[in-house]
């Protein structure tokens, strides 16, 4: 086990709260960090993406054809990205991606505003082997916020991540999953594994007003293409 993900895995199974990210951010901007090395990867969708164009009819066996084509060969070594757009074209979600790391009291940054994703990037990044995790808003006090449609997502269906160097990885949905708070599968989730995989978390169910939190978390699993 490498140091991100032995990282990832202490993080989250000590500090189970960080589950809550996706659900009650606190307005704290992320400290911009180096980004990683990066392997160009002319993408189908990349500009389309950028310019707002893109149909929402991409399939997921165009995708793993383009996939297979321009970003992953089995004998080389795993590409990956820190993204900054996140289109998921079953639900019409399409939104910026920020990354986030680890606050001082341990906790999980993120973005101020709840139009935006987060990635963690103290940990896995995504198209490495390992649990990458991105974490988004299902609503707050003014309506639905990024990952409000991600109820609706289904297994089979793409996702996929955009940089701006126009690098980009699609995943396909392999399980989608609600857990109450404190039950959720940690080491499922954020656990070692030599799968590239990008689980997405947000909340769902009932909101609780006294303790300030949703009732369970959903999570969506989701495999690299090749």
């Amino acid at each position: 086990m490498n140091d991100k993900r032995k990282l990832t895995l202490i993080v989250f199974m000590t500090l189970p709260v960080l589950l809550l990210s996706g659900c009650h951010y606190h307005a704290s901007q992320s400290s911009e960090k180096k980004p990683p090395p990066l392997r160009q990867t002319g993408s189908p969708y990349s500009k389309e993406i950028s310019e707002g164009k893109a149909e929402p009819s991409v399939t997921v066996k165009n995708s793993k054809q383009q996939d297979e084509e321009n970003i992953i060969n089995e004998d080389e070594e795993s590409v990956f990205i820190k993204p900054n757009q996140v289109w998921v074209p079953s639900v019409g979600i399409k939104a910026p991606v920020e990354p986030v790391g680890l606050l001082e009291n341990g906790q999980m940054d993120a973005p101020v505003s709840s139009k935006v994703a987060g990635v963690f990037v103290d940990g896995i990044l995504p198209g490495q082997k390992g649990n990458a995790i991105l974490a988004g808003h299902v609503d707050n006090y003014t309506g639905p916020a990024v990952f409000y449609p991600l109820k609706k997502i289904k297994p089979g269906e793409p996702v996929v991540l955009s940089d701006n160097e126009g690098n980009y990885l699609v995943f396909k949905v392999v399980a989608v999953e609600s857990y109450p708070t404190a039950q959720a599968p940690i080491e499922k989730i954020f656990g070692d594994t030599d799968i590239e995989q990008l689980n997405l978390i947000t909340c769902t169910g009932k909101y609780d007003r006294i303790k300030g939190e949703h009732e369970k978390r959903l999570v969506v699993y989701t495999r690299l293409l090749k």
